[in-house]
């Protein structure tokens, strides 16, 4: 009973449950700016920040449990300054940029957004695809777990998810946007 609470069985956990939280909020996200979303947006904007900051909250949970272990040891500075890792130390920058590529994004989205104004946030908002792509990377690369089938199907899962709704997203936003111009007066419209 006590190897599940150990700290390595913490650290495992916390990672995979940083990525599944992860995971979910930039899929909420994606979702919620589908077209066919307008009435459901409120709740699906709520969603995604409750998801984005319990998923930032677990990977400093994930931090704080690497620091306390003993069996591969991290300082405070090779956790928190990237490349400065003894212990694979770009797989592990790979997790801390990640991490302040989350931070950067989540924090502008609510406490920054109408200073930053919305045009701005949405580009600083980008960046959550490759934090998100970093911390897979960051998680198959250098996680003890990521042979085993069980860990390889989490992995593919929601690799997959991300890339069937961001494809549909590219769709939709392919469909919409000449819609979207045709409803324009015609005073309004982009002359070629």
């Amino acid at each position: 009973m006590s190897d599940y609470f150990s700290t390595w069985s913490l650290i495992r956990t916390s990672g995979f449950l940083a990525y599944y939280l992860m995971t979910l909020s930039l899929a909420i996200g994606l979702l919620s700016s589908f077209s066919v979303m307008k009435k459901k947006k409120a709740m699906f904007i709520s969603l995604h920040q409750s998801t984005g900051w319990a998923g930032l909250l677990t990977i400093l949970f994930h931090i704080l449990l690497i620091w306390q272990d003993q069996y591969v040891p991290y300082s405070l500075k090779e956790l928190f300054i990237p490349f400065l890792a003894k212990n694979e130390p770009f797989l592990s920058a790979l997790g801390t940029i990640s991490f302040y590529l989350f931070f950067i994004v989540i924090g502008s989205s609510d406490f920054f957004i109408k200073k930053m104004g919305i045009k701005r946030w949405k580009k600083l908002h980008i960046a959550v695809i490759p934090a998100w792509m970093m911390m897979v990377f960051h998680g198959i690369l250098i996680g003890t777990d990521s042979t085993k089938p069980w860990a390889l199907f989490l992995y593919a899962a929601g690799i997959v998810v991300i890339a069937i709704i961001g494809l549909l997203r590219l769709l939709d936003t392919a469909v919409e946007q000449p819609a979207r111009q045709q409803r324009k007066p015609l005073n309004q419209q982009r002359q070629p």
